[in-house]
């Protein structure tokens, strides 16, 4: 393997930087402590943002190195080059997921022989995407395909009862082990009876069709979960999966919500007193990375990059899935900063198929500029109802109101909470 070589940040980082500048900043802050301070020789920064100093553990270079280097493992193994792949030895050993999600494996299946394959109709399209999500089997969807696939599987032959019986007949796992969606309660014994009618209730109310409504990548996953176990994390992963379609293009760099494993690396990295800031701490992440890099002596040439159209860096949906991954690997890297895992996972075995790194025709090109997120005008009680904004009712939890600012006022709806009487703002 060839020996890296290091360099010293050019005036490029500095613009690499501003080009992630967010529209809305947080008032951030890096101190560097002086060489010889205790906090230096353990590897710690004072940060601050949202308002609140924080200490930095090591495990915040750790994130950035870790980040580098996978994703270098990945560029080798696309260029043919034989294993070892890295010489860092936890990489040898264990298995990490991709910095970029698209470029996981199942991720890349879904592209390939999920979306690209068959009907690109908008509700065609999407009943695959979500068909494939809820089980993440290969094999179970290779399975329905060839059972009752024309070739492959379509909404408008879709019958709930056969698909039922091709599954009863299965011995082994229908499920895969990553982003497990629970079966909604629809009073049938088997999860898989549950999984499918809960398919139906999504395309016969026309989720794609509100969906399509949807301008921004929050709001989209706001909808997502207010239906039958829907939960936050697994819900943007389905919408992320659905986000790689033609007819989506939410940006990834908006927001993003965090998983359990991305949770506790924002705790390791910024210790017990980020509770109820994970969040903040995840956009100051992507808005600071580019000064990491280049704090660390990372060349620009090193910094992960999805492709040639898009700048250097990971965007907010990739640093999310990317604290995911460092959480395990800093179960050994720093097993001084306990968690609430102790064991990396299985051995790392490397498939014997080659990898691959298909992107959605419509990511080559340059994204699109992020708009600012608009707010909603504030909930207010009714004196004069006639110059007030109108409000539909969503649903009711634990006795209050959640309500939808109807499309027509101009507004992107954004789920609000008020109580029956007044607001929450």
């Amino acid at each position: 393997m060839a020996k890296l070589s290091f360099q010293s940040p050019s005036s490029d980082t500095a613009k690499a930087t501003k080009s992630h500048a967010r529209e809305k900043k947080l008032k951030t802050t890096i101190t560097i402590p002086a060489k010889s301070s205790r906090a230096r020789q353990s590897g710690q920064l004072n940060v601050s943002f949202a308002g609140k100093s924080f200490t930095a553990s090591p495990v915040l270079d750790t994130f950035f190195k870790f980040v580098v280097e996978r994703h270098a493992i990945h560029q080798r193994r696309l260029d043919g080059q034989p294993p070892p792949w890295t010489d860092d030895e936890l990489f040898c050993i264990y298995p990490f997921t991709n910095v970029f999600r698209v470029y996981d494996g199942t991720t890349q299946y879904i592209l390939t022989n999920v979306i690209n394959k068959g009907d690109q109709g908008l509700y065609e399209s999407c009943f695959r995407v979500i068909l494939f999500r809820f089980f993440n089997r290969v094999e179970t969807w290779e399975l329905l395909e060839e059972t009752l696939g024309t070739p492959t599987l379509t909404w408008a032959e879709f019958n709930v009862e056969a698909y039922e019986e091709v599954l009863s007949r299965v011995t082994g796992p229908l499920y895969g082990g990553c982003y497990i969606i629970p079966a909604p309660n629809f009073g049938y014994q088997r999860n898989y009876s549950n999984h499918l009618r809960l398919i139906q209730v999504l395309m016969e109310e026309d989720f794609p069709g509100k969906l399509k409504q949807r301008e921004y990548l929050k709001d989209a996953h706001g909808m997502t979960c207010m239906y039958p176990s829907m939960g936050s994390f697994t819900g943007l992963q389905l919408i992320l999966d659905l986000n790689m379609l033609p007819h989506f293009n939410f940006s990834e760099n908006e927001w993003a919500a965090l998983g359990p494993g991305s949770s506790e690396c924002i705790r390791k990295i910024f210790g017990p007193s980020i509770r109820g800031h994970e969040e903040a701490a995840l956009r100051w992440l992507y808005e600071t990375q580019m000064s990491h890099f280049a704090r660390l002596r990372i060349p620009k040439s090193r910094i992960p990059r999805l492709c040639t159209a898009r700048p250097a860096g990971m965007t907010m949906v990739d640093i999310e899935h990317a604290l995911c991954e460092c959480e395990k690997y800093s179960r050994e890297k720093h097993p001084e900063i306990k968690g609430k895992h102790s064991v990396v996972g299985n051995p790392f075995k490397p498939s014997s198929k080659p990898i691959t790194a298909h992107l959605p025709e419509k990511w080559l090109n340059p994204p699109p500029r992020l708009q600012p997120l608009p707010r909603p005008p504030p909930v207010r009680l009714a004196e004069d109802a006639d110059d007030l904004p109108e409000y539909e009712v969503s649903h009711i939890v634990n006795g209050e109101v959640e309500v939808e600012i109807e499309r027509e006022l101009g507004w992107s709806p954004v789920p609000r909470q008020v109580d029956w009487l007044g607001a929450r703002g």
